[in-house]
């Protein structure tokens, strides 16, 4: 089977940032604060993979072998 190569998008994609209040200063010792930061975290990579990068169909394959 011959790879078909992927011609690299026009325009990169920006990548969604954090805000300055949503990143913790230090360790989580609240199981509250613990749980936002999470939430954070997957808003972010929810952002990310919705965005549809080029690289998303690949990742969801890697994603489904494990």
């Amino acid at each position: 089977m011959d790879a078909v190569p992927i011609p690299p998008s026009p325009a990169p994609v920006a990548l969604p940032t954090v805000p300055g209040w949503a990143l913790p200063r230090g360790p989580a010792t609240d199981p509250a604060e613990a749980a936002f930061f999470a939430g954070a975290a997957l808003n972010g990579l929810d952002t990310l993979v919705r965005a549809a990068p080029s690289w998303a169909g690949a990742w969801r394959q890697r994603l489904a072998l494990s």
